[in-house]
């Protein structure tokens, strides 16, 4: 049913107030998401779900509480830009660790924070609003875990590739220096072809 009644001022009123309101709100979503952007985490998670596909060994605490060696696939679980990388797995609750990397947007920053037990605060060990940073912070921490006595290097799928890689890489560097010699060589021959015909070496 159609409503001809003419609207009363303070209905008009209102309704400016409202959208002055609105306006205000959605300016101040649009400032706090522009404080709030995304930070870049696809390198970070990107490394560790290539490597943990890895025949990769590390050493841990086990379920009994001893000494284990366990398989990257087990111990790095990887999911919603959050990266957990378990150092004990213990049946008691208040020994169980890992290492948490996950980016915060509120604050800018990728964190690595160490986590032991289900009640206690996380300790953070590193931040960075760089990914290559902490790409390199989390090396150095596996490095001085891995099992060396079960992880082979010249038996892990990504090492081969690697090095196939950076041969490739070395032989198109060889290519390229041997192509700008040639050139060089070919331009002092015409150079000095150029001079000879100037001095009339080579005119009948």
């Amino acid at each position: 049913m159609k409503n001809d009644k003419t609207l009363a001022p303070a209905v008009k009123y209102f309704f400016k107030h409202l959208e002055r309101r609105s306006e205000q709100i959605k300016s101040g979503i649009s400032e706090v998401s522009s404080l709030h952007k995304d930070i870049p985490f696809e390198e970070v998670e990107g490394f560790f779900r290539q490597i943990m596909t890895q025949n990769i060994f590390i050493h841990t605490v086990g379920l009994n509480g001893k000494h284990e060696s366990t398989i990257l696939a087990k111990a790095i679980f990887s999911m919603d830009k959050v990266v957990r990388v378990y150092y004990s797995t213990s049946f008691d609750e208040d020994n169980i660790g890992f290492i948490r990397v996950r980016p915060d947007s509120e604050e800018q920053l990728i964190i690595v924070e160490r986590v032991h037990g289900l009640r206690v605060k996380s300790e953070r060990i590193y931040v960075s609003r760089d990914q290559c940073h902490v790409v390199r912070f989390m090396v150095r921490w596996l490095m001085r875990r891995i099992d060396w006595d079960k992880t082979k290097l010249n038996n892990l799928e990504l090492y081969k590739r690697v090095v196939a890689q950076e041969q490739e890489e070395l032989k198109r560097q060889i290519e390229e220096q041997i192509a700008q010699k040639e050139a060089e060589e070919l331009q002092r021959a015409l150079e000095k072809f150029n001079q000879k015909k100037s001095r009339g070496v080579y005119s009948r």
